[in-house]
Parts: C-alpha cells; sequence; structure tokens
C-alpha cells in the first residue's frame, strides 16, 4: 500500500514540475555582446595562394545570424563553427593552451566569412573570453 500511494505522489510530482518546465526553444541569434561557447581547436591549411595558414575555431551548436549582416548568403541557415582572431602573440599562447577544451568567449565584433582566409561559417575578429 505505501508503495503504491508512494509512486502515484511521484507520478503526481512529475507531471506538475514537466507542466511548469519551459519548452526548448530555437537558439537565439549570436548578437554583440552575446556568449559563445565550444571546443576550441586549431585548423592548419594552406590559402589558395600558398600562404600556410594556422586559425583557432570554436564548435559550437549551431547559431543564428544577426539578419543585419550583408554577407550572409542565406539568413536562415545557422553557423556551428566559428574563426576567432587572433591579433597578438598573447591571444595565440592563451588559446594554445585551451586546445581541445570547452571554452566560452564574449563575441564583440562578428561577420559571416567572405574569403578563403576566414576559415570557419562566422569570422569573429574581436573577442574576450572567460
Amino acid at each position: 500500500m505505501r508503495f503504491f500511494r508512494f509512486s502515484v505522489l511521484f507520478a503526481a510530482a512529475t507531471v506538475v514540475v514537466l507542466a511548469f518546465t519551459p519548452p526548448v526553444t530555437a537558439e537565439e541569434a549570436l548578437v554583440r555582446g552575446g556568449w559563445l561557447s565550444g571546443t576550441l581547436r586549431l585548423i592548419r591549411t594552406h590559402h589558395p595562394n600558398g600562404t600556410q595558414m594556422q586559425a583557432y575555431q570554436i564548435v559550437s551548436a549551431p547559431r543564428q545570424m544577426p539578419a543585419s549582416d550583408d554577407f550572409c548568403v542565406n539568413p536562415d541557415a545557422k553557423a556551428s563553427t566559428f574563426h576567432l582572431f587572433t591579433k597578438t602573440k598573447s591571444d595565440r599562447v592563451q588559446l594554445s593552451r585551451l586546445l581541445g577544451k570547452k571554452l566560452r568567449v564574449r563575441v564583440w565584433e562578428m561577420f559571416c566569412s567572405q574569403t578563403a582566409w576566414h576559415v570557419g561559417d562566422v569570422a569573429v575578429n574581436k573577442w574576450s573570453w572567460q
């Protein structure tokens, strides 16, 4: 009898919790000052002109790009690879220590990839990390 009563109470509590849980929604658009998290990796490749390239890239869950970006060919497409520009040696040293780890960065300036120099769906030219 106790087990039956406990089972009924547990089932009722589960229904109440599920009823008040907000539904899972699509990922919101990535905006200036927004957070981006994912696994950091280093891409080594060559530009079509023969120059060797090393690019740090975050792979994350697909994110919607802002509608104001003129370089996005398909505004409905979602980006999942983000090329982090490293402008200083200290940026490269810091990121090299975090390769393969989950990283969270705040995105300040970004745009959809435009040239072969941009490795990923989105180029992030100004960012800070946590």
